[in-house]
């Protein structure tokens, strides 16, 4: 038969296959497959797994027969893994994938294409665990449809420390059972895969057979669990893309709890538990019951984070070896010694977002799940009291442990084998920290822009379902945040070290002025970059002397003479060491992070009145002019006050120096004219310049409802950017062009809206051109002067 026929057929009869096995009923996803990944043909290859396999290909769908028995003394495993693939390169003749040489480079090992035996080898040196097999044909092209089954038989390797992999133990009631817990590396321990967070496997079927006396736990929604002579075979079907580390079995005598159903959105779907037989009734009630009780936190996660990611298949636990917990998708394993800590649950459920949804890209950026997932649990004990766990409590757990190991960053330098990833100084990094890094972005942002900015994380079709890496997660919060997070998270994703706090406070009456100092404290490895400031939320909680009124304030320590007022995204920037409140009441105690949301801690301390400053502007319309006064209270010398005016409420330009008009013991004031220009609307505020800071006043609207149609530029001349203003009330597409005085198209940006912005800082200086379009029709145009 001729090969491209042979593909093409190949193609067709994986197609039916996928109709008929993956949409057995309508409630089960169809099959799922990333269109990014082939949207991509020709770009860098898949290939980002820590062994470099698999580069040629994007794995699509596994289909794993797997027998077992826990009885078996030996461990011995034997399976049968056929893999579907498309081609990312053209002319593919060989592939690889990472799979352990010393457990089955065997005689039982064969490698069939198409049902046709062909020839496979491992490396003699470096990397031994790639299985490369050497195809019968070579594929022309990228995109093309193929498969391999591999054919094994052997004994999984040993537990080495932090690396598990595949193993058999007993239960208290001296039954056998067999666990799996691949992450990081020990998946190819136990079954051939592509080792690579950014491939993930587009779907999976699990075919496990063993003893009848037995029960399988696996990924996935169960499909089958019939009985043959004295073995049983269960099925499940995953239609999730999924990591190869979170495909998981485990073999055991189980007792199988179906605990009703949970929601999601307008689906309800299945809470499982499996659980080791032998328990005392007190026991087994007890640990059911707080399996009940994480009903509530499936919840509240569930409106936290957005809807549950498998929502077609199943949330639940089963009991293994391991004693704390691993996240594998759909079902988690939990230690016999976790299964009564809402914690340990809540942290399990949190990675079914944060990890599982979205994966790191690589396992540098493990923080990105068990940061967020260690949050989970605070989360828990915030959101669902009933639960009995003190969410301020569990905070200063976190922060104590991430300052005690402050000499690794969140960010994993070293990730070479499972016992490198793990280490403990790592493992606090990345649970610890990552867990204060995540709660001091919540007190930036303030719950709203924070959820938000976590949802809209999860949902980001560039990552969703994929993999992702820190800059991914800033990005998205950037969005909410509304102000450039480099800072924040390039000193505490790649930084070592710990900030600690001189805070200074006086008043006068309800007026409060804090002024902070931050120093770091840095040891460890000098591989790592100590931070020279950590950028970050400032948490300072205020009381009267009742004690019964109080107020807690976040400040953004942007730079060491740069605070915002923050909480609920950012507020005005004020270019000092001191920042100034005012309150309802008359303060009395202040005090440093109470509720341990920060890496932080901090000494506190009354001085004498601190430099005050305000300013308050309003404006007069006057014919063809806006009189802007602005009112300053200070008491350090003012050196000058500039008036600036915008468009948009965002880019301001200084248009000139206001003019003192008035002075007082308790206050002084300065105006300037600005002319109207006709435009429709302008934004106005005054920047004061002082001996100890620069702060801003508030920001003023003036309205001009009688203004003509016509194009505004603001600032003109320009340095940094201009803001292109024009009449368009209906909201008709045109088009805004700025060119140079030859007619050379430097920006172009058409828009419904009735204004633009052009950066203009990279430009020489001289004379350039703004027109408007409609269509064809130059509508208007305006002289821009670059200086």
């Amino acid at each position: 038969m001729n090969f491209f026929i042979k593909v093409i057929l190949l193609q067709v009869l994986f197609t039916l296959y996928v109709i008929s096995a993956f949409t057995q009923n309508n409630s089960e996803a169809t099959f799922y497959h990333r269109g990014s990944t082939f949207g991509n043909i020709g770009a860098t290859p898949l290939s980002t797994g820590n062994s470099g396999t698999g580069a040629n290909i994007d794995v699509v769908y596994h289909r794993c027969n797997w027998t077992a028995d826990p009885d078996d003394a030996t461990k011995t495993l034997k399976g049968n893994v056929t893999t579907y693939f498309k081609t990312i390169a053209n002319n593919v003749s060989s592939i690889s994938f990472d799979f352990n040489n010393t457990s089955f480079n065997n005689d039982s090992l064969i490698v069939l294409y198409h049902g046709t035996a062909c020839s496979f080898s491992f490396p003699l040196s470096g990397n031994l665990d790639v299985l490369i097999i050497a195809l019968p044909v070579t594929l022309a092209s990228a995109g093309i449809l193929d498969s391999v089954t591999i054919k094994y038989e052997g004994i999984p390797p040993a537990e080495n420390n932090n690396a598990l992999g595949y193993q058999r133990d007993v239960d208290a009631a001296s039954n056998n059972y067999i666990y799996t817990l691949s992450e990081s590396y020990e998946d190819k321990d136990w079954w051939p895969c592509k080792a690579d967070m950014k491939d993930k496997i587009d779907s999976i079927d699990i075919n496990v057979t063993v003893p009848n006396i037995f029960w399988v736990a696996a990924n996935g929604r169960m499909t089958d669990s019939a009985i043959t002579g004295a073995n049983r075979t269960f099925k499940f079907k995953h239609r999730y893309p999924i990591a190869s580390y979170l495909v998981a079995i485990a073999i055991a005598k189980y007792k199988r709890y179906y605990l009703g159903n949970l929601s999601v959105g307008s689906k309800t779907i299945p809470f499982v538990v499996n659980l080791f037989p032998g328990k005392t009734t007190t026991s087994e009630n007890s640990i059911l019951n707080y399996m009940n009780n994480h009903k509530l936190v499936f919840a509240a996660l569930n409106n936290l984070y957005g809807d549950y990611p498998y929502s077609n298949e199943k949330h639940g636990f089963y009991e293994f070896g391991f004693g704390g917990g691993m996240e594998h998708q759909t079902f988690s394993g939990i230690g016999t010694s976790s299964l009564q800590s809402n914690s340990v649950l809540a942290h399990e459920l949190g990675h079914q977002w944060w990890g599982d949804k979205v994966t790191f890209a690589t396992w540098n950026h493990l923080w990105l799940a068990e940061g967020f997932a260690t949050y989970s649990e605070v989360l828990a004990a915030e959101f669902v009291p009933s639960l009995g766990v003190n969410a301020v409590n569990k905070m200063a757990n976190n922060k104590s442990a991430a300052r005690n190991y402050a000499s690794n960053a969140t960010y994993i330098s070293s990730i070479a084998n499972s016992n490198a990833v793990w280490g403990n100084s790592n493992t606090a990094a990345v649970y610890n920290r990552g867990c204060m890094v995540v709660s001091m972005l919540r007190s930036l942002m303030g719950d709203t822009k924070f959820f938000a900015g976590c949802k809209n994380y999860l949902s980001d079709t560039a990552i969703a379902f994929k993999s992702a890496v820190s800059n991914d997660l800033q990005h998205n919060m950037e969005s909410q945040f509304g102000e450039n997070m480099t800072g924040f998270f390039t000193e505490w994703v790649t930084k070592k070290g710990i900030p600690n706090y001189t805070v200074e406070w006086g008043n006068v009456g309800d007026k409060i002025n804090i002024k902070l100092a931050q120093t770091i404290t840095a040891t460890g490895s000098a591989s790592i970059t100590a931070s020279t400031f950590f950028p970050m939320p400032v948490v300072i909680k205020i009381t009267d002397a009742s004690g019964s009124v109080d107020t807690t304030v976040i400040i953004y320590h942007k730079a060491a003479n740069q605070l915002m007022f923050s909480g609920d995204g950012v507020g005005a920037l004020v270019n000092s060491n001191t920042i100034s409140y005012n309150l309802s009441f008359t303060p009395a105690t202040v005090t440093f992070d109470p509720e341990n949301k920060t890496m932080a801690n901090g000494t506190v301390a009354f001085s004498a009145l601190l430099p005050i400053a305000k300013a308050e502007i309003v404006a007069k319309k006057l014919q063809n002019k806006n009189q802007l006064t602005a009112t300053i209270i200070a008491n350090d010398l003012i050196e000058k006050v500039e008036l600036q005016k915008s468009i948009d409420a965002i880019h301001f330009a200084t248009i000139g120096q206001m003019q003192k008009v008035s002075s007082s013991a308790a206050m002084q004031q300065y105006q300037l004219l600005d002319e109207s220009n006709g435009t429709p609307k302008m934004y106005y505020r005054a920047m004061v310049n002082t001996t100890n800071k620069e702060i801003f006043s508030n920001i003023i609207v003036v309205e001009n409802k009688t203004a003509e149609s016509s194009i505004v530029l603001s600032p003109n001349p320009t340095k940094n950017f201009v803001n292109v203003y024009f009449a368009n009330k209906n909201t008709a597409t045109v088009t805004v062009k700025l060119t140079n005085t030859l007619g050379k198209i430097l920006q172009t940006k058409t828009t419904t809206s009735s204004n633009v912005i052009f950066e203009t800082n990279s430009f020489c200086n001289g004379v350039y051109l703004v027109n408007i379009f409609k269509g064809d029709k130059l509508i208007w145009a305006e002289k821009l002067v670059k200086q």
